[in-house]
């Protein structure tokens, strides 16, 4: 099964994430640029659960150029950290991922006091399922939020 979901996505055509950077498919965008688009993850382990995708098809994190490797962790620091002011939280988790989907992409995952997950959170351990509509409200809030304080930082 997981080498038959790597030859899929071998072909950036068949990547999904390359399909919502091209518009052909839709997501719950909350942040865009030239560069990098960043969408909320329709499996939502807790509320702003959002996937950062460099717009450059590279599997892996490491594959890409210093400069756009940069470019990512900082557009990323910026945005956990306006997503940690408005949700008034610390804790907003980091994973880098190239496995699912052979495109790289970073989790954040905002954390909760009580939010039902142990230090990692898990399909196994989310509390709540969110519907399109949920999804769209929580969207629309972090888009407006993100585009008045990301030139602030």
């Amino acid at each position: 099964m997981f080498l038959s979901n790597l030859l899929i996505f071998k072909n950036m055509d068949n990547c999904i994430f390359c399909k919502i950077i091209k518009g052909e498919i839709p997501a719950f965008k909350i942040y865009e640029d030239n560069k990098i688009v960043a969408f909320l993850d329709i499996n939502e382990l807790t509320k702003g659960h959002t996937l950062i995708v460099p717009k450059k098809h590279k599997r892996w994190l490491w594959d890409h150029e210093d400069d756009e490797y940069l470019y990512l962790l900082k557009t990323t620091k910026k945005l956990v950290n306006i997503i940690r002011k408005h949700y008034k939280i610390e804790w907003v988790e980091m994973v880098v991922m190239g496995m699912g989907v052979p495109h790289t992409h970073i989790h954040i995952i905002p954390r909760f006091e009580n939010d039902g997950h142990g230090e990692i959170p898990t399909e196994k351990t989310r509390a709540h399922i969110y519907s399109k509509e949920e999804l769209e409200s929580i969207a629309k809030d972090l888009r407006s939020v993100i585009e008045n304080q990301i030139k602030d930082l």
